[in-house]
């Protein structure tokens, strides 16, 4: 097995094979960049489609993860292997890291899966650079080569949707817990402190709101009674006051924390 320089792929590139609607700027060393084209798929919103017009650009949200769709039109020969990774500029910014590679017999344009995994938008032109792809020449033709749907094609992407389940479907296995602990296991450490913390702090308050308004129902329902004299209407109302000061500094202590 040898891997193509960019001297062989721009002569399979001249001849009309390998890669079609190629950009020779794209070769470089034993590689060829491949450009961001007019389509993607936003994954995370259950694989809505977006075709851009001629100015538009892709927008992938904070934590969203997305199929970039090639403005290459690869064409691979039953003794070639496409191996597809990300640009580090690309992974510097926030998008994950992208290892996949594209069979022998694979034909059409290639879909490029990454998410966004920084707090920031990000916006790619049509025409950057998504990825880079080498070219292995095997050692000879493979027996049974790529012959499948491609999503690009169909216009549909094919998501296996059928393997993802709610919290729901599974929360009957012994390795899940309830829904709130597996939401929190998502978080960095130091965030679920700062929630437990929160809810811990809401409790007190609750708690001493709640413990207020009842004394202060209660002294009124006696007062309009006369059940009670002015100086025990005054204590109740002092201690009200007192509890109120209580989950005051609580809170206080919870937020120092």
């Amino acid at each position: 097995m040898s891997t193509l320089t960019d001297g062989e792929i721009r002569v399979e590139i001249d001849a009309n094979r390998l890669i079609r609607n190629a950009d020779i700027t794209g070769l470089a060393g034993a590689c060829y960049e491949l450009r961001m084209g007019n389509v993607y798929y936003d994954l995370t919103e259950d694989g809505k489609r977006f075709e851009l017009g001629p100015d538009e650009k892709v927008l992938i949200k904070p934590g969203h993860r997305v199929a970039l769709i090639t403005a290459e039109d690869v064409d691979i020969p039953n003794d070639i292997l496409v191996r597809i990774v990300s640009k580090g500029s690309l992974f510097s910014i926030g998008l994950s890291p992208v290892a996949t590679y594209a069979d022998p017999g694979f034909s059409g344009n290639l879909g490029i899966v990454t998410e966004n995994v920084s707090d920031k938008y990000i916006e790619l032109p049509q025409g950057e650079a998504i990825a880079k792809a080498d070219f292995t020449r095997l050692s000879g033709i493979v027996v049974k080569s790529y012959d499948g749907q491609h999503g690009f094609r169909t216009g549909i992407w094919p998501i296996k949707t059928h393997l993802q389940k709610t919290h729901a479907e599974v929360k009957g296995d012994k390795r899940v817990r309830n829904e709130r602990d597996e939401a929190l296991a998502l978080l960095p450490a130091a965030t679920r402190t700062i929630i437990r913390r929160v809810e811990g702090t809401q409790f007190w308050i609750a708690f001493g709101l709640g413990l207020a308004i009842l004394l202060n129902a209660g002294a009124l329902f006696a007062i309009r009674n006369e059940w009670m004299t002015n100086i025990d209407a005054i204590t109740t109302n002092l201690l009200t006051s007192a509890v109120i000061g209580v989950g005051t500094l609580l809170m206080t202590y919870f937020r120092k924390t």
